[in-house]
């Protein structure tokens, strides 16, 4: 009985760490169409396995201007309600995924939970994005 008593609260928090996580999971999505022309997707990816993906699709709308991509992934976990990103600069840097996500964090904006607000990076453009989940 009293080991029932004991590992009832490590129950009750691996239950609920299990929860938070699932609420993060899934995919987020963001586009702004400018009238001048500009395009500005932002797609980010957070997987169950504790991994994630990061695309920004950039066309400032010129006639000569070229598509811009930049891509990131590593790690992340969650650190009280708040998600932390990791990238291991040895594997998860290379060619195609450029941005060092380390050291950005974000959460669910406190009235819509279907936002999810970047409120720090060492990106500077990542930082106070907003982006919504879609699924």
């Amino acid at each position: 009985m009293k080991t029932i008593i004991l590992l009832l609260p490590f129950l009750l928090i691996s239950i609920v760490s299990k929860a938070q996580k699932n609420n993060y999971i899934g995919n987020y999505e963001k586009e702004i169409k400018a009238i001048t022309g500009e395009i500005f997707q932002y797609k980010l990816e957070i997987n169950a396995d504790s991994t994630f993906t990061f695309h920004y699709f950039r066309n400032i709308g010129q006639p000569q201007s070229i598509n811009e991509n930049s891509c990131g992934k590593g790690t992340w976990k969650i650190i009280k309600n708040i998600i932390h990103f990791y990238t291991d600069a040895e594997n998860d840097i290379n060619t195609k995924y450029q941005l060092n996500f380390t050291n950005s964090k974000g959460r669910f904006d406190h009235k819509d939970k279907k936002l999810f607000r970047f409120y720090h990076s060492d990106i500077r453009w990542i930082e106070k994005l907003t982006i919504l989940k879609v699924d």
